[in-house]
């Protein structure tokens, strides 16, 4: 199993609404079964903070899209924690996505 790592810019798509976000996500690609993941975005829109977003899309740079549903908000703040599955959208496919090590495992070996 690995742990794809994204952080960095992302489009929002829910109810006809395009949000520009910045995303620190964390996947879950298990050898069998169906990829997910897990993170926070955040915005300085207020469409975003106003707490009416529950499901939608994230799209990130590369056209990379993923289903969502809002998994916990702080209504007023610009931060809502998200999780995701897709069976077409695998966080393996990230864009500049990194695997984090095992826990207990030592750092990833040089190109």
């Amino acid at each position: 199993m690995t742990s794809p790592v994204y952080r960095g810019p992302a489009l929002l798509l829910a109810d006809g609404l395009e949000i520009q976000v910045q995303a620190e996500l964390t996947g879950n690609v298990p050898e069998m079964g169906l990829p997910s993941w897990t993170g926070l975005l955040e915005s300085g829109d207020t469409r975003f903070s106003a707490g009416s977003i529950r499901f939608g899309r994230l799209r990130l740079p590369d056209g990379w899209e993923g289903g969502f549903a809002v998994m916990r908000r702080l209504l007023g703040v610009s931060t809502v924690w998200v999780r995701g599955n897709d069976v077409e959208a695998s966080p393996a496919d990230w864009p500049d996505a990194t695997p984090e090590p095992a826990p207990g495992a030592g750092p990833p070996a040089a190109p």
